[in-house]
């Protein structure tokens, strides 16, 4: 809604850093480095910002309220930052071998895109909403009038019951507002990254090279309802906010991964990479502003990533002959310069999570919490792992399951029990079963993908203005070059059951128009260089 309330937001970031090189010795270098970050509270110049301040124990929400002007939290300060790395090659490997390794810590700040959720709240601003029921049962709180001017946008009168008086809490007197809250001490969220590789080159053009290559992330934002808190809690709901958004830093990840490589250069300009990825990747939520249907224990919300990816394996390979040696003869600019590469991708694909979502009235843990989701109870075992898209293509008939679900999704996880939301907030309902099932369980399909790209440049003659390397470069980029189908995890049917009895035909298979990855792609270019 539009506001007169004016808020200049502001936030004040420093940072200072410093970073050498050593070299110990002709085997041995050494980098060091050390960072202070300060990512200062988010904040209005004009003292006017409405910040959420729970209560304590049991009246956490009943005892809610909104304090006016200062910061929006406390930041913390002490984020000091090392850095250190080294390269070594053994004197008695001739330095074909050389060793590398590395440890970092950095720090991020509280995204501004998600503190500034926090500017709407009452009482600088309220949003009513009003609806009504049917055409014939209006809401009494819907006014309708003529325009003193009918001319003009500005001449309909207030509407009396969108004038709001606020209570000592800064609260509405009637009606709910739903509010934007921040923990009062908010930890700035960090990242430990760290690797130790090998190389060794063994003559003849050909390199190898195998690593590990890790990281862990703490006090990474997570959002939920905190009202939900008190669902579970049992602690009484404020009748006058009908959710708490709450973003807090409680988050955690972590990556590992083992890399290898073997690169090749053949003769007559020929060049080939061959690289394979084993790794995993966990958090307790891959995106900004996932909700875990489990907010009252965030232990729940731990999983495999949105995009990890255990197995991944690239080829590549350049060709560039050189038809008529003499890098500058006349018969070389007209018919050579020609250049041929490709690249092929497969992984094993992205991972999702089997759910429920039958639930009367729609909700969980209270009416209008904005939770309808659950997660399998239990796994049966039994089902099939194969990734390959056709898997998950759709049967078409009502009988054509998913080949990895093949006697109905039902016979492989069971729904668990749950109680619904079915009288009015502010009243509440116990949470449901813990899931047996963790989030992103299942492995979605896997990925192919062959891009290419040809290359021709035709040399010009060597002239004074232009220099003796101009040249015309025509190049087409062919992206999936052999139109594979590669299914989107997202368009997955991802519903076990749609009404608990039954399971859902169409479990596993994509249902959405836009169910593929990008189909083959030619893009067309021409570049002039001197």
């Amino acid at each position: 809604m539009p506001t007169a309330n004016r808020e200049d937001n502001r936030e004040d970031l420093w940072g200072f850093f410093g970073q050498d090189g050593y070299k110990l010795s002709p085997n041995l270098t050494l980098n060091l480095g050390l960072r202070y970050s300060y990512f200062g509270p988010f904040s209005s110049k004009d003292g006017n910002l409405s910040t959420v301040v729970l209560g304590t124990g049991s009246s956490m929400f009943t005892g809610l309220g909104m304090r006016i002007g200062g910061n929006m939290y406390t930041a913390q300060r002490a984020n000091l930052s090392p850095e250190f790395g080294f390269a070594w090659s053994p004197r008695q490997n001739n330095g074909n071998l050389v060793i590398r390794g590395g440890f970092g810590m950095n720090y991020d700040e509280e995204e501004i895109a998600i503190a500034a959720n926090g500017v709407n709240n009452p009482p600088n601003v309220v949003s009513p909403s009003y609806s009504s029921v049917s055409p014939s049962n209006i809401n009494p709180d819907i006014v309708y009038s003529v325009a003193s001017d009918v001319h003009s946008l500005f001449g309909y009168p207030a509407n009396p019951n969108t004038i709001v008086s606020f209570n000592t809490n800064h609260l509405p007197t009637k009606g709910v507002v739903g509010v934007t809250g921040f923990p009062a001490n908010l930890p700035t969220m960090y990242t430990y990254h760290y690797s130790l590789g090998t190389q060794y080159s063994f003559g003849g053009n050909w390199i190898a090279s195998l690593g590990y290559q890790g990281s862990t992330a703490r006090h990474i934002i997570t959002q939920y309802n905190a009202n939900v808190l008190g669902a579970a809690y049992g602690y009484p709901l404020n009748p006058a906010v009908d959710s708490v958004d709450f973003y807090n830093n409680e988050g955690n990840s972590n990556y590992n991964a083992m890399l290898a490589d073997l690169r090749h250069s053949f003769s007559r300009q020929f060049l080939a990479d061959v690289s394979y990825t084993w790794a995993k990747s966990m958090d307790d939520g891959s995106q900004p502003y996932y909700e875990d249907p489990y907010p009252y224990n965030p232990r729940l919300a731990w999983g495999r990533s949105d995009f990890n990816v255990q197995n991944a394996v690239k080829i590549y390979g350049l060709w560039q002959p050189v038809i008529f040696h003499g890098a500058h003869g006349w018969l070389e600019k007209v018919v050579g310069g020609w250049s041929l590469s490709g690249i092929l991708n497969l992984h094993t694909g992205f991972p999702w999570t089997p759910t429920y979502t039958n639930i009367p009235s729609g909700s969980l843990y209270y009416q209008g919490s904005g939770y309808g989701t659950l997660r399998p109870a239990a796994y049966l075992g039994g089902a099939g792992r194969n990734t390959d898209n056709k898997t998950f293509e759709s049967g078409g008939a009502a009988s054509s399951y998913n080949r990895n679900y093949s006697n109905g999704a039902l016979s492989y996880f069971t729904v668990s029990s749950f109680t619904p939301a079915i009288a009015a907030f502010p009243a509440t309902f116990p949470p449901p079963q813990t899931p047996g099932v963790a989030r992103n369980s299942l492995n979605g399909p896997n990925y192919r993908d062959l891009d290419g790209t040809l290359t021709k440049s035709f040399g010009l003659p060597k002239m004074r203005v232009l220099g003796e390397s101009a040249r015309i470069e025509v190049r087409a980029d062919v992206f999936n070059s052999f139109n594979t189908l590669n299914l989107n995890v997202s368009s997955i049917n991802k519903v076990i059951s749609n009404d608990g009895v039954t399971s859902n035909p169409t479990f596993g298979q994509v249902q959405s128009p836009n169910a593929a990855l990008g189909s083959r792609l030619v893009d067309l270019q021409a570049r002039f260089s001197f």
